[in-house]
């Protein structure tokens, strides 16, 4: 028999309210368990526990366009891959993180300290058919941008085939997600705890804008940071924002 009622979910203390569940019909129940159950644990974990402001920046990504499209060209046989977007923001973003230590912080597990870390750990988000998952790339700033784009597609490889070790999961200190590919333009990404914040980046779209005293067709792209405001205040959060904005404009500082 079909049951026809939506029954009430026991609370988990400190995760959901008790609420009266209407008399629904219930089409399909999926158990919250592995990927999902995790993803569910930390998004509640970074919403109870940090205090999210968003800023939003557009960026004239004309001149990184043309360097993908060059490396394409270039390095694509030669690498065994087609460098992307991703690892070219991965690159920038690492180079401004190494500018701006800062924003490469966490609170400390006591509540009572901020850590300013050591070490540049990307984490890149992947959707998966098994839904989110963050493969970390340690060093990021420490590999040029082959060996970076290497290490990020034998770790999605790795995810693909369910064969990725729990520890390349883990030990983030600043996570990049890309939107971009399902037409996104801003957006506002849960910060992966214990980090201090997280980098949205949308599409790349034409838009006719005055350029150099002339009207121009260039390439824009949109960037949502968000932050922990306990860990940070807006203007030093908006420094390193406007760096990451300086770099992908003018590649040319950073790929040479």
């Amino acid at each position: 028999i079909r049951d026809r009622l939506s029954r009430p979910v026991s609370p988990v203390p400190g995760v959901i309210p008790e609420i009266k569940y209407p008399l629904i019909e219930v089409a399909e129940r999926t158990a919250l368990r592995g990927v999902r159950k995790r993803i569910f644990e930390r998004m509640t974990a970074s919403d109870q526990t940090t205090v999210r402001v968003t800023l939003v920046t557009e960026a004239d990504a004309t001149d990184l366009v043309r360097l993908r499209e060059k490396l394409k060209a270039d390095k694509s046989d030669l690498w065994g891959f087609t460098p992307g977007y991703n690892d070219l923001l991965a690159k920038i973003v690492a180079r401004a993180l190494s500018e701006f230590p800062y924003m490469n912080a966490r609170l400390s597990e006591d509540g009572q300290t901020i850590e300013t870390l050591a070490e540049i750990n990307l984490g890149m988000a992947v959707d998966t058919e098994r839904g989110l998952v963050v493969p970390v790339i340690r060093g990021a700033d420490q590999l040029d941008l082959q060996s970076f784009g290497l290490r990020f597609r034998q770790l999605v490889e790795e995810i693909q085939t369910g064969k990725i070790a729990p520890g390349n999961l883990t030990g983030g200190t600043f996570t990049i997600t890309n939107l971009g590919s399902f037409d996104i333009d801003a957006f506002t990404p849960v910060i992966n705890v214990p980090e201090l914040a997280i980098l949205g980046v949308g599409r790349i779209y034409d838009k006719v804008m005055p350029y150099e005293g002339e009207i121009k067709v260039r390439k824009m792209i949109t960037l949502s940071l968000v932050f922990d405001h306990r860990l940070v205040d807006g203007a030093p959060a908006a420094r390193f924002l406007q760096r990451v904005k300086e770099y992908l404009e003018y590649p040319v500082m950073i790929f040479v």
